[in-house]
């Protein structure tokens, strides 16, 4: 019986297109180079139990390098001598039939006369002939006029997969871009690459129905070309994210071993921080009662202990995690022209969607994903009340007991949260968010996407520049603020990230009975400078603040308002009436009418394609 012999990840060194950070690849010390990163550990724990992978070996090309170990968790298994004058050719197998879970890697032992020295080359599996499934990805990225973001990621693309012929995924892979700004047609490295790979790379310019709009755009379209293109999964893309291009060799490579039983098993994306790259923002997240769980955020994988950790590298979970779309990976068997995501413009269609396929099972990888910028790096504005709304939702289709209570917790805390931030604009948008969830689906399918964006948009709190601030502040007290400002950036540099995780207060008693300090006299002394991760009760009887994004660029200046807090409570009352007498029809509609928005046929009328 033939075996085939697939590629399954390449040796991957620190890149300044993609990322410089070298521990993120191998770790070295004196002449061993143990090329342990992130990037370079090899799971088994999750092939064993997925795949039908039968042997594992190391082909690489050395030169300089005059021994080669094969490693695991930390423990040498095996030198093999190396000739280190010239580059030559090596392929090694690895003991996989031995070991269930862990992490293998390599090292290798600098020949220090040599004058120059040479990696490259990939893991790569055997698998019976008979058990191996053809894959072809249709890579679908939704963008919003981030041309110079989608130029980058098509360059690298085509430099690392389509320019190399070698590689088994550039003959299974096409990709559509769908353009919501209609912008792209005015970006010429874009235009001459879909002229130069119009085979492989496909436009679509689509009508501005948000991410949610995009992606399901580009779904429909390979949906319609599934049967010729051969298409058999789709991998969901970001436009302003970073991709190390090889995701998709390892993508590839994993589901052409896949089980029976895991045939129409998801692949999730990692999200690391664009702003402090080695990083790790989520690996898999989950929802429960309306609330996001993540309880490995900000991991430092430059730390061998966290990249080959038992919450990376351990299999499981299949049922309870979703993936962001920054980069998700589904069969064409999960998304169908009867299961297509709901049209929320933007914000939890994801996590929705997510949740409703997630019989099929979800598995996350090291080196799939990409480097975003992280979510707490400024203040969400009008994203408010996308996540009220979507929530609700969330919480109307998949939560299994106490709808009602999951709702008013999200409702109250969300208003609570807006009072306490002093940051009252947020009130409105929770209040309308909630309020257009009890339109029901009818009336979330036939709004019109862009000019309730609008609308919403110019209900937010809008920020302005420190010149600005600088002309509502007596000069000591802007010279405080920005002396504020200052000595949090600088800390968060020491700290390597800004998400204020040493900045914590933590509530007590005296926050919530008096109300994080407005039933206090206002402590009159300075302005208070918060961050988008700082908690709300920072700001315990502050008088004045001023909201700050990470980048110091963008500030509001905001102050305790009685006036406003006596209309907020009427905001509150208005809402729990509603919560008591409206909610649970709202929840029947969305429970009975998910099926009419979610079909290829409404996605066609809603986008306007027919």
């Amino acid at each position: 019986m033939m075996n085939d012999m697939i590629q399954l990840q390449s040796i991957l060194l620190p890149d300044t297109d993609i990322c410089a950070v070298s521990q993120l690849y191998y770790h070295k010390t004196g002449s061993r180079i143990d090329f342990n990163g992130y990037f370079n550990l090899f799971y088994l724990e999750k092939r064993k139990k997925y795949t039908n992978l039968q042997s594992l070996s190391l082909c690489v090309r050395l030169q300089g390098y005059r021994e080669l170990v094969l490693v695991h968790n930390g423990v040498d298994l095996q030198t093999i001598v190396l000739t280190p004058e010239q580059s030559q050719e090596y392929e090694i197998v690895f003991p996989y039939e031995r070991y269930q879970e862990g992490c293998f890697w390599f090292a290798l032992i600098k020949e220090e006369r040599a004058s120059q020295s040479h990696i490259s080359g990939c893991y790569a599996g055997e698998i019976e002939q008979e058990k191996f499934r053809q894959v072809t990805i249709c890579v679908d990225i939704c963008t919003y006029k981030r041309e110079d973001y989608v130029a980058r990621n098509l360059r690298l693309l085509k430099e690392r997969l389509f320019d190399k012929a070698s590689l088994d995924v550039s003959k299974h892979i096409k990709i559509y871009v769908v353009d919501n700004g209609n912008t792209l047609k005015d970006c010429r490295p874009i235009q001459e690459l879909s002229s130069l790979y119009a085979d492989k790379l496909l436009i679509f310019s689509n009508k501005n129905a948000g991410g949610a709009g995009g992606f399901t755009r580009g779904m429909v379209e390979a949906l319609k070309a599934k049967k010729e293109a051969g298409f058999t999964h789709i991998l969901l893309m970001d436009d302003d994210a970073v991709i190390e291009p090889d995701a998709l060799v390892r993508i590839y490579g994993f589901l052409t071993m896949l089980k029976e039983k895991w045939k129409t098993m998801t692949i999730g994306g990692a999200m690391l921080r664009e702003e402090c790259p080695y990083l790790l923002y989520c690996a898999g997240e989950w929802w429960q009662n309306g609330e996001i769980q993540n309880p490995h955020m900000d991991l430092d994988l430059r730390k061998l202990d966290h990249a080959a950790g038992r919450p990376l590298t351990e299999a499981g979970h299949e049922y309870d995690r979703y993936s962001g779309w920054w980069c998700c990976c589904y069969s064409l068997e999960v998304v169908r022209e009867d299961n297509l995501p709901v049209p929320l413009f933007l914000h939890h269609d994801d996590i929705e969607y997510g949740i409703r396929n997630r019989r099929n099972g979800i598995v996350f990888l090291n080196g799939i994903g990409v480097w975003h910028r992280g979510p707490g790096e400024v203040f969400p504005g009008s994203n408010i009340y996308y996540d009220t709304r979507n929530n609700l939702i969330e919480i109307a289709l998949h939560q299994k007991r106490k709808k009602r209570r999951a709702a008013g917790k999200i409702l109250f805390r969300g208003l609570t949260s807006a009072v306490i931030r002093l940051k009252y604009e947020d009130v409105d948008l929770v209040y309308r968010g909630f309020v257009d969830f009890l339109k029901g689906p009818g009336w979330l399918y036939h709004q019109n996407p862009e000019s309730l964006h609008k609308e919403i948009r110019n209900m937010a709190c809008r920020m302005y520049s420190l010149d600005e601030l600088r002309e509502k502040l007596t000069d000591r007290e802007y010279e405080d603020v920005a002396r504020q400002i200052d000595f949090y950036q600088k800390k968060s540099v020491r700290y390597g990230v800004q998400n204020g995780e040493n900045r914590k207060t933590r509530a007590s008693m005296i926050h919530f009975l008096t109300y994080n300090g407005w039933m206090l006299p206002a402590d009159k002394a300075g302005i208070k400078v918060v961050f988008p991760a700082d908690s709300p009760f920072e700001l315990f009887r502050k008088k004045r603040a001023v909201l700050c994004e990470n980048s110091g660029r963008n500030v509001y200046l905001t102050k305790r308002d009685y006036g406003k807090l006596l209309k907020i409570i009427r905001v509150y009352l208005k809402t729990a009436l509603l919560l008591s007498c409206d909610f649970g029809h709202a929840v029947g509609d969305y429970q009975k009418q998910l099926t009419e928005i979610t079909n290829q046929k409404a996605w066609e009328g809603y986008l306007n394609l027919r």
